[in-house]
């Protein structure tokens, strides 16, 4: 049976609480991901940055803290149009598949997927790390915020079209991003009300030229 109809994703796909809880979250979630990027950075601000998978906005903006120029690559038109009217310094670019970016060759400082590669089956997951591989520079700095409980699969596993969510380890990812160097790890943290402990890990990653 063949792949059926692609899933829309809307918001609460996205994020999975509302209210003063996704408050709480952003807050939390940008303040982690300004101390990764500080700590991989070391005071540095890159040329370019993009966010791949950068839905509504919620994460992009922290780039432009690190980056003079920042890019988001978005598969959902809806959410490119409210992140462009959000956020109009942030070029948002609406992309058929996150497999094919808008981005030269080695022109990217700085790549950041947060909670999106952990939605593609494995076929597509390495069509878009391939991606990633072409657009980052050889001294770019690649992070990851994905969930990396191998116990964690729901969904439809092998409809590219559908949705789902599959846990891969940090090996994993290390495998699948090589030559780049795995350089830190750090907890993903979320609100304290949230009932799982565990809900995955910022994974940075540096070119050879950058980590040697």
């Amino acid at each position: 049976m063949g792949p059926g109809p692609r899933v829309v994703w809307q918001q609460e796909h996205v994020v999975d609480v509302r209210d003063a809880a996704f408050a709480a979250r952003t807050w939390i979630e940008q303040r982690d991901l300004r101390i990764v990027l500080a700590g991989v950075l070391e005071g540095r601000v890159v040329d370019r940055a993009a966010e791949v998978g950068s839905g509504f906005g919620r994460m992009t903006p922290v780039l432009t803290e690190f980056a003079a120029s920042v890019s988001g690559f978005e598969r959902e038109g809806a959410f490119v149009a409210e992140a462009s009217v959000l956020h109009p310094a942030i070029s948002f670019a609406q992309v058929d598949t996150l497999a094919r970016l808008p981005a030269a060759d080695a022109s990217l400082d700085l790549v950041l997927t947060f909670t999106v590669l952990q939605h593609l089956v494995d076929a597509v997951l390495a069509e878009v790390a391939a991606e990633i591989r072409r657009v980052l520079r050889p001294s770019g700095v690649l992070v990851l915020c994905e969930e990396t409980d191998v116990s964690h699969r729901s969904g439809d596993v092998d409809d590219p079209n559908g949705m789902c969510t599959i846990g891969r380890s940090v090996p994993t990812y290390a495998e699948l991003f090589r030559p780049l160097a795995l350089v830190a790890t750090r907890p993903r943290r979320v609100e304290p009300t949230y009932p799982r402990p565990d809900v995955g890990t910022y994974i940075v990653f540096a070119g050879p030229a950058r980590s040697g």
